[in-house]
């Protein structure tokens, strides 16, 4: 399991406050807001990109932001929204460097590493692109590989910003899809930041509405994602509709 408990973060004039949640093997919670909520800020400090006010982020009841970098890198993999190499590495080699934390200064990737970087981009239908150049790939793909060398440390908790950001439709159910797959079949802890409800309504097994850097409210999505709460995080009027068992959300618009 991983918990949150009062994490807090300023810098500028903004600030995250007291964040809480919790999410068991298996689950995906996803945080979803506005731009500039504090979504991407609250992710990045879990993974201790940022470093919050005080002990706050717990996996199997370990403090993990006082493990050391190596240890952490086996319990969590972050998958940043976008990422651009400064040389044109192939895609195996790209996976491979999600082991980088796991090899001592001068120790190069060996065959074992190699093989294990192939398993994972297997696991996601990316092995034909093995040898591609990282560079010529296409969103979809580049976000595949992200989460394969992320996965590659064999982590509990796998962390995704913005992970259908820029992708068309097909794209975002085919990455969200496999999201909860991972979660389903590898019982891997997802904690993803989203901006559309109706993804998360779908994929999520919890959402945290986030607003101003604090939770306005978190747990199951039928208990979350309702027309009052959506229009006091969203600002904008927000109608439900209900059939066949889906929730599908919208702005109210009037026709002119």
């Amino acid at each position: 399991m991983l918990k949150v408990k009062g994490l807090s973060f300023s810098y500028g004039d903004f600030s995250v406050e007291n964040v809480c949640f919790e999410v068991k093997e298996g689950e995906i919670l996803t945080l979803l807001g506005p731009n500039g909520s504090g979504k991407t800020t609250i992710l990045k400090n879990v993974y201790g990109l940022l470093k919050p006010k005080k002990k706050c982020v717990f996996i199997d009841g370990r403090d993990f932001h006082s493990l050391s970098l190596k240890e952490r890198a086996k319990l969590a993999g972050y998958v940043p929204q976008s990422h651009y190499p400064p040389f044109p590495y192939t895609v195996l080699d790209v996976v491979v460097m999600g082991l980088a934390s796991q090899l001592s200064v001068f120790e190069s990737p060996k065959d074992e590493h190699y093989e294990k970087a192939l398993e994972k981009l297997r696991l996601l239908g990316m092995e034909s692109f093995k040898d591609r150049p990282y560079t010529q790939l296409s969103g979809g793909q580049l976000q595949l590989v992200l989460i394969a060398r992320a996965l590659v440390q064999e982590p509990k908790v796998l962390l995704l910003d913005e992970p259908t950001a820029h992708l068309d439709f097909k794209n975002q159910v085919k990455i969200l899809g496999i999201i909860k797959k991972l979660a389903r079949e590898e019982r891997i802890t997802a904690i993803l930041t989203l901006h559309d409800p109706n993804l998360a309504s779908i994929y999520s097994d919890k959402i945290a509405l986030v607003k101003e850097g604090r939770i306005r409210a978190v747990g199951e999505s039928s208990e979350i994602l309702r027309e009052e709460i959506l229009e006091e995080v969203y600002g904008v009027p927000i109608h439900i509709l209900e059939f066949n068992g889906f929730r599908v959300i919208m702005p109210k618009t009037e026709v002119v």
